[in-house]
């Protein structure tokens, strides 16, 4: 429980937060404050699932689906930079790895042990007799916060329990600052997927959570009163996060309630940090100057500041069929030929694309009918409108073999317990071995389950001499030889990562391995190369060969 009579602690603090002694000029009068967390709600989340709750937020406040988070695209590193106002650079919580007795970056400043001050400390520092509570369905959310700070403290067990306790402490308490957090929707992601209807169904439930939660505040004394923050930590692609993609990095950001403006879509950038920035303006409070985020103040009644850089207007980008699903990129393999198809999911723009991996422009063939192609390509395509790029660029990588090459690829499976890194093989028996095509996971995805090791082999044929890039793109790690050297190393539990390394080689053929695990939850592994001459693409099964 807090304790604002600490003397010696009040010292300490004092020059801390002596920038912010003075009530932000023009701030609204805002008397209380919620912050809800859904962990792991991408903004194609309240896209395709039904959601009258957030739909209803969003038309009577203001909102943005192009919120940033912090990478990496973690919830340890992210729900700290919602409520310090921080990104990882400064608090120093760079993974969910990271605990107050184990980590590597100290913060630069620090109140409770090494804790880099957050909004909790903030308000009971200087608002008096504040009431604070945090419920928080993620019990990891407990250790990145003081504890002295807050009146009410609990981690429920499941999300329905986690929204009856914050109904009955608001009813209860009228709290001044409540921070609120349910993690079932990243549990489906990360059993489901991201995209799946078990995903868009959990996200469905967090509406019907979200619901009960505003009820208890419309209903009580605080109704007209409150600020209603709602913010995710990030997205996914396939089963994880952690990667720098825009499905990891894009959140919904959504204000509603006192003072906010109705119906207005935020063009500022927001990023993670200002959600602590945004709570403290509305109370009429500032940051500490060692914080990095800023108020989103256009979202509130009476300001209407300029801004030189509003969030850059982006279309869908094309659609390549086959498309991209969870981690899998566009494309595939195909005997002898592909048909490749283009889609334009916007009602304006035209599809640009190129077949040599280079980025499309205004002078690139123009998209009008399916086409065929008979070798490996990479076809790079994007949305151009009024003679400019307006859409992200999507890649799909073609692989083209004959009909009657047989597997180039060896592969042996290896059931294991409480992997966290690439485990010693040389002396284990393969549970499972066989031959495929490619060295990707969804070749042999019948074989994978938690706490699997794979490890592939097989030759790699070059042609010409020159400095040869190869990259694994991969959940959780994996690392890949040529010539029994190390070549990249990707190892680590994580989300879908890519690492690089380089290495030159001449004309002849060389042993190639990979070696890859998944910890837990949905794992992916494929592989890339490319050189001076050839563009980055999936290593093909053309080059590949078991002599």
């Amino acid at each position: 429980m807090k304790n604002t009579k600490y003397f010696i602690m009040a010292i300490g603090m004092f020059s801390l937060w002596s920038c912010i002694s003075v009530k932000a000029q023009n701030a609204p009068q805002i008397k209380h404050v919620v912050v809800i967390g859904f962990d792991g709600l991408s903004p194609d989340g309240l896209e395709n699932a039904k959601t009258p709750t957030f739909d209803k937020l969003i038309s009577e406040g203001a909102s943005t689906m192009h919120a940033r988070s912090v990478l990496p695209t973690s919830s340890s590193s992210n729900w700290a930079s919602t409520i310090m106002g921080a990104g990882p650079e400064q608090h120093g919580i760079t993974s969910n790895s990271w605990e107050k007795n184990n980590f590597v970056l100290p913060p630069i400043v620090q109140s409770e042990g090494f804790l880099f001050p957050t909004i909790f400390n903030l308000l009971n520092t200087k608002i008096e007799n504040a009431e604070i509570g945090a419920i928080y369905h993620w019990d990891g959310f407990g250790r990145l916060f003081e504890k002295n700070a807050v009146d009410y403290d609990i981690s429920p067990k499941t999300a329905d329990e986690t929204a009856q306790l914050a109904r009955a402490y608001l009813k209860s308490k009228q709290p001044t600052f409540t921070f609120i957090h349910f993690d079932h929707v990243d549990h489906a992601g990360h059993e489901y997927g991201h995209g799946t209807p078990e995903y868009y169904k959990s996200v469905e439930q967090a509406d019907v959570l979200l619901a009960e939660v505003l009820e208890a505040i419309t209903s009580s004394g605080m109704g007209n009163e409150t600020l209603v923050i709602v913010s995710s930590d990030h997205g996914g692609i396939g089963k994880g996060h952690g990667g720098e993609s825009l499905q990891e990095i894009e959140i919904p950001f959504i204000l509603w309630g006192k003072s906010i403006k109705k119906n207005f879509k935020i063009i500022d950038p927001v990023y993670q940090y200002d959600n602590a920035a945004t709570v403290a303006f509305a109370f009429g409070l500032k940051l500490p100057m060692a914080c990095i985020g800023q108020p989103i103040k256009n979202a509130f009644v009476g300001f209407n500041e300029s801004n030189e850089y509003p969030i850059a207007k982006r279309l869908k980008e094309p659609v390549i069929l086959p498309k991209a699903v969870f981690a899998k990129k566009a494309g595939g393999l195909f005997s002898d030929e592909a048909n490749v198809v283009i889609e334009n999911k916007n009602e304006e723009g035209v599809i640009k694309y190129t077949l040599d991996g280079s980025m499309p422009s205004t002078s690139s063939n123009s998209y009008l009918k399916p086409f065929k192609v008979a070798q490996n390509t990479v076809v790079k395509s994007a949305i151009f409108k009024d003679s400019k790029i307006s859409s992200m660029v999507n890649a799909a990588f073609f692989r083209v073999k004959g009909s009657t090459l047989k597997m180039p690829v060896s592969y042996e499976v290896f059931y294991l317990s409480n992997l966290e890194s690439i485990p010693f093989l040389e002396n284990l028996i393969p549970n499972a071995k066989g031959n495929c095509f490619e060295i990707t996971s969804d070749e042999i995805k019948e074989t994978i389950k938690d706490n699997t090791a794979v490890r592939f082999k097989t030759n790699i044929t070059i042609d010409q001499e020159d400095t040869y890039g190869f990259f694994t793109r991969s959940d959780d790690g994996s690392i890949l030889k040529i010539d029994h050297k190390m070549i990249v190393n990707n190892d680590g539990d994580h989300g879908v990562e890519e690492k690089a390394g380089k290495i030159h080689l001449k004309p002849g053929v060389y042993p190639l391995e990979v070696v890859w695990f998944n910890g837990g939850g949905g794992g992916w592994l494929d592989v890339f190369y490319q050189s001076s001459t050839i563009p980055k693409q999936i290593l093909p099964t053309t080059i590949l060969t078991t002599k």
